[in-house]
């Protein structure tokens, strides 16, 4: 699963509206919209402000 289907699936489960999650990160609806339809590739910096009230982190896996 990426990290568009991540945000999505959260969303939705916290029954939040994409104008709602925009609202509350500063990240446009639209951008919202491309990231959740892997249409774009966003910055870390655009993931971090979506994370954050979904209340989800990054975890990075290392090859070792």
């Amino acid at each position: 699963m990426d990290i568009g289907q991540e945000i999505k699936l959260r969303r939705q489960e916290l029954r939040l509206t994409q104008q709602t999650l925009a609202d509350m990160s500063g990240v446009s609806v639209r951008m919202i919209k491309a990231i959740e339809g892997s249409y774009a590739n966003p910055s870390m910096r655009t993931v971090k402000k979506l994370l954050v009230p979904l209340g989800l982190r990054i975890e990075i896996v290392g090859n070792n």
